[in-house]
Parts: structure tokens; C-alpha cells; sequence
């Protein structure tokens, strides 16, 4: 399909929007490996695990709130609004005196992070039609990988060379040229929808969204605390989800329109985005634990390692999102992705071996990187195809809410599966386990992409209602 050439608004608002996203996905990584530093400065060893959980939290619930808001009230305020919220987390995170001043920072800057990932999908809603979306959205996917491989070096060098408080100002004069670049060339449009916001609906979410969120911090080989807890947050916020849902069906301008679950499309991608999280971020964390402490490779090495996975898995997002763009059809392609996620899992549950040679690994992990790449890239459109325009900035946040909380919930039952089936000793087989809960995950997620139509992404974009 031959492209159109982009105005220069919005290639320049593309830039700025990018940067501020680039940097988001960055602090992440960053953060993790400076984060020793920190600890021996300001202390809080206790604390440690908050560090994440509450960037965590604050990301998750701001992606379905900036969603709706951006629906009505104009644009770039909103997307302004959430650059500056992460930058002034980011300052204020840098110039922390203590460890309970960083970690309320850090609770801010994740408002804004989790604003800025849901506010860029939204922003190729509303430049690009579905089918030349999957291209850009492909970018955003490599985006991603480049910073989760630049990070963890990045993150080291400053906190050695520097300070680890420039892990978190290295933010600051980029999303200033990158607000320069929204503020001067994001076109100017009215909200697609008249509504307000849902003041009701809004407190609910978060009533609900924190406690199940923080309840899976309770549980697992690095808990918050005692899994008491854990259960009484889960009982508060099932009991207020159920509340959340009663109000938004009766609300007439609700934060999210629960009708928006009857689109096959958007419903479909919604489960798929809530079972590839956990699998993704399982990797992430579990792999490296099988490189250093059964393989036996040095830190080091482990990164390297890592990093061709990260390369081939840049390479595959652009791949796919090129290739769905000329071609439209996205089934084929996350239904194999899915089957081979499976096998390799399921292999690895069985016969996950305690010595390897170096180029079978690379092989596996070229092949495997292949395999993730397509759902980097194309849930979010798959989503936001049959949605209506006034709200695909909540479809887009939706997805994004809906994939974080997998995310927890999957890593926590993953943590569980670790201790039990390696009983606190046994590496090898508590990774066994691990692969085998990621094996279950990945046949969710298969039959997710399954139930999905076999269609193709729309060529036509229906202009944002004034």
C-alpha cells in the first residue's frame, strides 16, 4: 500500500511524542540498575521492592484516566500535561534528601509514564488509519527494545560516572525539547467527545485498581510483607470493582464505556494483551536467573546475551508492522507467534537443561526474539481497529491498564510457581515451573488470538468528530 507523505506537524509532533516515550521506557531499566546506589546513599533497604511497585501503580492507574481525558478536553494540554508531570517526577526524584522523598516521587513520575505510553498510541489513532497505524505502532515496539537494551548500561555508567540522581535527570532537558516539539506543531483539534469526566467512576478505579495491585506485592519470593495483607486487598478491591462496574453502567459519560467490551476486536486483544504481559515480563525477569545461576555466565555475558534477544526482537516488530501495514491481515501472523511461544515453553518445562552450548542459545534466542516481536506491534492497533474515534483514546488506554495488571498478576503466580516447585533450592526446576506456568499463559493467549475475526485492518481513517 503506497504511502502518503506526512506533513511536517506531524512528523515534528511524532518526534516529540517518540522522545517523551523513548524516555518513559528508559527510566525503567535505568532506574533498576542504578538503584544499589541509591540504597547506600539514602538507605531504605527495606523499601526496596516499593522502588518498582509504586512507578507501577501510579502508571497504571493514570493510562485509563489520561485515556478519557484526552477524549474531552482538548489535545495538547493533555499530552503537555503528562511530559511535565514525568519530567517534574523525574527532577524531584533526582533531588530526593531521603528514601520515603523518592519513593513518593517515584510515585508521580509513574503518573506520568503511564500517561505518556497511553497518550502515544492514541496519538497514531489519531494521525494514521489502522492499516498504516501497525507500521508506526511497529517503531513504538523497536522503541521499546532499544531502551530496555540501552538502559541497563546507561543506568550503570551515570550512577558510577556521575551520580545514580542522573539516572533520573537525563529526563528533563529532553522531554523540554520534546514538550518544545507538541506545543509548537501538534495541530490543534476540538475533543471528539462532548462528555465530562467521571468523577465517580474515576475514584472507583483507583479504589479498586490499588489494593488488587498492591495485594500481588504480598505474595511471592520478594514480598512487601505478610500474605495477609495481600488477601485483604484482594477482598477490598474485588468488592470495589463489582461497585465500579454497577456505576459505569448507569453513568452517562462514564470513564469507560463498558459497551466498547461487545467489539469483538477490542475485547479479544484486551485478554491477549493480559496474558502476553506476564509471559513477556516472566522472560525478562527469569531468564537471566537461568544465564547467571544454572548456565554459569557472568553478568556480563548474560547482558550480551540479551541484547542479540533484544535485537531480534526490534527487528521483528518493524518486520511485522511493515508487513501488516501493505498486507492488512494480523491473524496469521499473532496466531503462529502464539503457537511458537507455546512450543518453546513447553519444551522448556520439560527439558530445560542444565549445560548448553553458546550457539544453541543464540539460536534459540534469535528465533524466540522473532516470535514476541508481532505482539509488540500490533495488539494496540488490533484493538483500536473497530473502536469508534471519540473513544479510542480509552480503547488504547484500556489496553495498555489491562496488560499492566497481567503483568502483576501473572509475575506474582509465576514468583509462586518458582518457591514451589523449586522449593527454595532447586533452580533448574523451580525455572521448570516457571516455563511451565508460561506454557499456560501462552495457550491463553493462543485461544485469545483465535477468537479473534479474520479480517483486515481497516485503509480508512474516519476523521476525529468535531
Amino acid at each position: 500500500m503506497p504511502r502518503s507523505p506526512l506533513s511536517r506537524e506531524v512528523r515534528l509532533t511524532l518526534t516529540g511524542v517518540f522522545i517523551g516515550l523513548f524516555l518513559a521506557a528508559l527510566d525503567q531499566t535505568v532506574v533498576a540498575t542504578a538503584l544499589p546506589r541509591m540504597l547506600a546513599e539514602l538507605g531504605g533497604q527495606a523499601w526496596y521492592g516499593w522502588v518498582g511497585a509504586l512507578y507501577l501503580l501510579g502508571s497504571t492507574i493514570a493510562a485509563p484516566i489520561a485515556g478519557r481525558l484526552v477524549e474531552i478536553l482538548p489535545r495538547r494540554p493533555v499530552l503537555l500535561s503528562a511530559m511535565a508531570l514525568f519530567g517534574l517526577g523525574s527532577l524531584l526524584c533526582g533531588l530526593a534528601g531521603d528514601f520515603r522523598g523518592l519513593l513518593a516521587f517515584r510515585f508521580v513520575q509513574g503518573v506520568g509514564g503511564g500517561a505518556l505510553f497511553s497518550l502515544a498510541f492514541t496519538t497514531l489513532a489519531w494521525f494514521f488509519p489502522p492499516r498504516e497505524r501497525s507500521r508506526w505502532a511497529g517503531l513504538v515496539g523497536a522503541l521499546f527494545g532499544v531502551a530496555s537494551a540501552v538502559g541497563p548500561p546507561l543506568g550503570g555508567y551515570l550512577a558510577q560516572a556521575l551520580s545514580w540522581r542522573w539516572a533520573f535527570w537525563i529526563n528533563v532537558p529532553l522531554l523540554f525539547l520534546a514538550m518544545l516539539f507538541v506545543w509548537r506543531f501538534l495541530p490543534v483539534q476540538a475533543p471528539p467527545d462532548k462528555g465530562r469526566l467521571d468523577i465517580r467512576g474515576t475514584l472507583l478505579l483507583i479504589g479498586w485498581a490499588l489494593p488488587l495491585l498492591l495485594a500481588f506485592s504480598f505474595w511471592g519470593p520478594k514480598s512487601l510483607g505478610s500474605p495477609i495483607w495481600g488477601i485483604a486487598l484482594s477482598a477490598l478491591g474485588l468488592a470495589l470493582l463489582w461497585l465500579w462496574v454497577r456505576v459505569e453502567l448507569r453513568e452517562k459519560s462514564p470513564l469507560f464505556d463498558l459497551e466498547l467490551v461487545r467489539v469483538r476486536t477490542f475485547r479479544q486483544a484486551a485478554i491477549a494483551g493480559f496474558f502476553f504481559g506476564p509471559i513477556f515480563l516472566g522472560g525478562v525477569t527469569f531468564l537471566p536467573l537461568y544465564l547467571q545461576s544454572v548456565l554459569g555466565y557472568t553478568p556480563a555475558q548474560s547482558g550480551g546475551i540479551l541484547l542479540a534477544f533484544t535485537i531480534g526482537m526490534v527487528a521483528s516488530t518493524g518486520a511485522t508492522g511493515a508487513w501488516v501495514s501493505r498486507h492488512g491481515r494480523y491473524k496469521p501472523v499473532l496466531s503462529g507467534a502464539a503457537i511458537f511461544i507455546l512450543v518453546l515453553f513447553a519444551l522448556a518445562a520439560l527439558f530445560l537443561p542444565a549445560r548448553l552450548p553458546l550457539w544453541v542459545l543464540l539460536v534459540l534466542m534469535g528465533i524466540g526474539s522473532v516470535f514476541f516481536g508481532p505482539f509488540q506491534a500490533l495488539l494496540s492497533v488490533v484493538g483500536q481497529n473497530d473502536a469508534p474515534i471519540a473513544r479510542v483514546g480509552s480503547v488504547t488506554s484500556a489496553l495498555q491498564f489491562l496488560r499492566q495488571i497481567g503483568s502483576t498478576v501473572g509475575l506474582a503466580a509465576l514468583n509462586s510457581l518458582y518457591v514451589f516447585g523449586g522449593h527454595g533450592q532447586n533452580l533448574l526446576a523451580g525455572l521448570r515451573w516457571v516455563f511451565g506456568g508460561s506454557a499456560l499463559l501462552a495457550a491463553a493467549l493462543l485461544a485469545a488470538i483465535w477468537a479473534l475475526p479474520d479480517t483486515r485492518l481497516r485503509k480508512d481513517h474516519t476523521p476525529p468528530q468535531a
